[in-house]
C-alpha cells in the first residue's frame, strides 16, 4: 500500500539551510555503523523492554488482604497532639505513636493545655471501648430511623414520583462538640465501676501549707519508735572524769541510765553508787534478840550509814537495807518499789523492737533502757539452748586502728564477723548482733530474737520455784468449809493473762500442710532396723 501524508503547512527554506542540512548529513555519515544496523538495534531494545514492563506492572498490582477496624463516626475537632501519628497495627487495631520518643499507646492521646490534671473532662475518644460502642450504636440508630421513614413513604404517589434524596447537614461548633464528646469524673467512674473495683479512702485537705507541714511533722513523730508505756528510767549525771582522752573528745558531761525493772534492790543500789559516787556500798550485820527478825543490816557509803533493814535471814535484811537506802538517795524509788511488789508478768511486750532490725546500732542502748537482755546475753542464751550443735565457743579479738577507732572481731563456730567500734564494750555488743543475724538469717527484727531468747521466753528453775512458792502460800489462806478465794482469784488472773497473750499474737499467714500417709499403729507395718 502507498503511504500518504497530509501537508499542514509549507515553509520556505531560508538561505543557507540546504547547506547546513547537507553538512550535517556529511558529519553523520562519518559513523562506521550504518543506519539499518542502528534501526535494528533500536527495534531489538524495544522488544526486550516490553516483557520487563509487563513484569513490573504485575508486581505493582499484587493483591493482598488486610484486616482493619471498621470506623464508626468521625470527630473533625478531635486532633492528635503535636508529634503523634496514627498507625494501623497488623492486628487491625489503630496504634498511636509519638515519633520523637517512640512511645505507643492504644488510647487516643489528647492535649490538656492549661487544664487541671485532676478535674478536666475526659474525651470519649480516649476510652477506646466506650467510644467505639457509642459510635456504633449511634450509627445503627440512624440506619434504623432512615429505614422506617422509607417504609412510611412507600405509598403509590411516592412510587410514581420518587423523592429526591438530600443528605442531612449539621452545623456544629467546637465547643458543642467538646461538650458532647467529653465525660465528667462521675460518668467516667460510672463506666469504670462495671470493669474495675474501687474503694473509698480518707484524704486530708489543709487550708494552708503551714498546717500541712505541722501535720506531717506530727505524723513523723508518731512513726518514730517509742519506748513501751510504763517504762521508767533512773538517770543521773556522772562526776567529771580524769581521763584526758574523754575530755578532749567532748565526753566530759555524761549520764548514767538504768532501767530498774527486773532488778533487785541490791543490784540497783550497787550500780547507782558505783557510777554516781565512784565507790562500793558496804554492809554491817548484827543479830537481834527477835525470833521473827533475828538479823539486821545497815548500808555504809563513804563511812556514812544510810538505810537499815531487818529480816529472817541476812539476805532478806540486806535487801531491805538496800531498799531503804534507795528511797533515801532517790525518793522516787518509793513508787517503783510499790509497783514491784505486784507479781511480775514474764511475758513482756516487745512489739517496740519489731520495727528495729537485728544489726541496728541502737539495739544495745534500747535494751538497757527497756530492761531487756543485751545482745551479748542473748547470744549466750542462744548458745546455751543449742548446746551440742557443734563448736560454739566464742572467740574475741580487738585491734587498734587509726583516728581512735577499733576493730572488734568475734568468731562463733564457722561464723566470723568484724565491726568498727569506739570501745570494747560497744564492739562486743555489735559483733554479737552480727553473729545472731548470721545464725538466724530468716529473722529480720530484734523483737523476734527477744521472743526466742529474751526475758519470759523460758523460765529458769529459780523463777519456777518462786512461782510455785507463791501459789503454795495461797493455800494457807483457806478457811474451813469455804472456797479458797485467793486461789480462785489467782486462777482468774492467769486466765486473763493467757487471753491477752493469745489476742496479742497476730498471725502473719496460714500454713496448710500437704496430705501425707500417717504410719499405722500395727507392728506389721513398722520397718525393722538392724543395728
Amino acid at each position: 500500500p502507498v503511504l500518504t501524508f497530509d501537508i499542514l503547512d509549507e515553509v520556505e527554506a531560508g538561505p543557507g539551510e540546504d547547506d547546513e542540512d547537507y553538512n550535517g548529513c556529511e558529519q553523520g555519515s562519518e559513523s562506521d555503523i550504518s543506519d539499518e544496523e542502528i534501526e535494528a538495534m533500536l527495534e531489538a531494545g524495544l522488544q526486550n523492554r516490553k516483557p520487563e514492563v509487563q513484569e513490573d506492572e504485575e508486581i505493582a498490582h499484587e493483591v493482598k488482604e488486610k484486616v482493619i477496624l471498621k470506623v464508626w463516626g468521625h470527630d473533625h475537632f478531635d486532633l492528635l497532639p503535636e508529634g503523634w501519628i496514627q498507625v494501623t497495627h497488623n492486628s487491625g487495631i489503630p496504634v498511636y505513636l509519638h515519633k520523637q520518643s517512640r512511645v505507643c499507646t492504644l488510647s487516643k492521646p489528647y492535649f490538656l493545655g492549661l487544664g487541671s490534671i485532676r478535674k478536666h473532662e475526659v474525651p470519649i475518644s480516649a476510652i477506646p471501648c466506650l467510644h467505639y460502642r457509642r459510635e456504633k450504636e449511634k450509627e445503627q440508630n440512624n440506619t434504623a430511623t432512615n429505614g422506617v421513614a422509607e417504609e412510611d413513604a412507600g405509598s403509590i404517589e411516592a412510587r410514581s414520583n420518587p423523592p429526591i434524596c438530600v443528605p442531612a447537614a449539621k452545623v456544629e461548633s467546637a465547643k458543642e462538640s467538646q461538650k458532647e464528646r467529653s465525660l465528667d469524673f462521675l460518668a467516667v467512674r460510672e463506666y469504670c465501676e462495671n470493669l474495675f473495683d474501687f474503694h473509698t479512702v480518707q484524704v486530708k485537705r489543709f487550708k494552708t501549707w503551714a498546717g500541712r507541714r505541722k501535720h506531717k511533722k506530727k505524723m513523723r513523730q508518731m512513726q518514730r519508735p517509742m519506748l513501751p508505756e510504763g517504762t521508767k528510767l533512773i538517770t543521773c549525771s556522772l562526776p567529771p572524769t580524769s581521763d584526758t582522752n574523754q575530755v578532749s573528745s567532748g565526753h566530759s558531761k555524761r549520764e548514767f541510765i538504768m532501767n530498774p525493772s527486773g532488778k533487785s534492790n541490791v543490784c540497783i543500789l550497787h550500780e547507782y553508787v558505783q557510777h554516781a559516787m565512784r565507790t562500793q556500798p558496804q554492809y554491817t550485820f548484827k543479830e537481834l534478840e527477835s525470833s521473827s527478825m533475828p538479823y539486821g543490816a545497815t548500808v555504809v557509803i563513804n563511812n556514812i550509814e544510810y538505810g537499815s533493814g531487818f529480816g529472817s535471814s541476812k539476805k532478806q535484811a540486806k535487801s531491805e537495807a538496800a531498799r531503804t537506802t534507795l528511797e533515801i538517795l532517790i525518793p522516787q524509788m518509793k513508787d517503783v518499789n510499790t509497783k514491784n511488789e505486784k507479781p511480775e508478768d514474764f511475758f513482756q511486750d516487745v512489739a517496740f523492737f519489731d520495727e528495729i532490725r537485728v544489726e541496728d546500732p541502737r539495739v544495745s542502748d534500747l535494751c538497757a533502757k527497756t530492761g531487756q537482755l543485751s545482745p551479748y546475753q542473748i547470744l549466750l542464751e542462744c548458745i546455751k539452748r543449742n548446746y551440742g550443735m557443734g563448736d560454739m565457743e566464742i572467740k574475741q579479738e580487738m585491734k587498734n586502728m587509726k583516728h581512735q577507732r577499733n576493730e572488734f572481731i568475734m568468731s562463733v563456730g564457722k561464723h566470723t564477723t568484724s565491726v568498727i567500734c569506739r570501745n570494747k564494750r560497744d564492739g562486743k555488743q555489735r559483733a554479737s548482733q552480727a553473729i545472731l543475724q548470721a545464725l538466724h538469717p530468716h529473722i529480720t527484727s530484734w523483737g523476734s530474737l527477744l521472743r526466742l531468747y529474751g526475758k519470759g521466753s523460758c523460765r529458769t528453775l529459780k523463777e519456777k520455784k518462786e512461782e510455785e512458792q507463791r501459789i503454795t502460800e495461797l493455800q494457807s489462806k483457806a478457811s474451813a468449809n469455804k472456797p479458797n478465794l485467793c486461789i480462785l482469784n489467782k486462777l482468774k488472773e492467769e486466765m486473763v493473762k493467757l487471753k491477752e497473750r493469745q489476742e496479742a499474737m497476730k498471725p502473719i499467714g496460714k500454713f496448710i500442710p500437704k496430705e501425707m500417709e500417717l504410719p499405722s499403729a500395727s507392728a506389721s507395718d513398722l520397718k525393722v532396723v538392724e543395728l
